[in-house]
């Protein structure tokens, strides 16, 4: 088995990826095409809520702040997974590894400080929501 991995071109197995990625995508599409809903009276502007077109059109703006809440989490939430991902090979990182987590933690401080002081945390009653 490793003579035969070792024979294959690192370029012909790019090709190969990348072949797959296109048609996955492509069959992704045509398959999404075939099974949408198909509406005469459908408007290309109405809000669409996970594929199902609602029955009343929106009344009022949608509420922004809570999805910059909601965008800062997710950017947030990958520290952790940057995070664990040191903390498994913390040991092996040594001090240049303990030196460039506490860059990283000290960096992410500082724009949740930023976030903070800007208000951009603030949604709730009293708050820029």
């Amino acid at each position: 088995m490793a003579e035969l991995l070792a024979a294959i071109d690192p370029r012909a197995a790019l090709a190969v990826h990348v072949v797959l990625a296109v048609v996955v995508v492509v069959l992704a599409m045509g398959a999404a095409a075939l099974l949408r809903e198909r509406r005469a009276d459908r408007v290309a502007d109405v809000a669409y809520e996970s594929g199902v077109v609602p029955a009343v059109p929106q009344q009022r703006p949608l509420n922004a702040p809570y999805f910059l809440v909601a965008a800062l989490f997710v950017i947030f939430d990958m520290e952790a997974a940057i995070l664990i991902a040191w903390a498994v090979v913390a040991r092996d990182a040594a001090w240049p590894g303990l030196i460039g987590a506490t860059v990283f933690i000290v960096v992410l401080l500082a724009a949740l400080a930023y976030l903070w002081a800007d208000g951009a945390l603030d949604w709730g009653p009293g708050g820029r929501g």
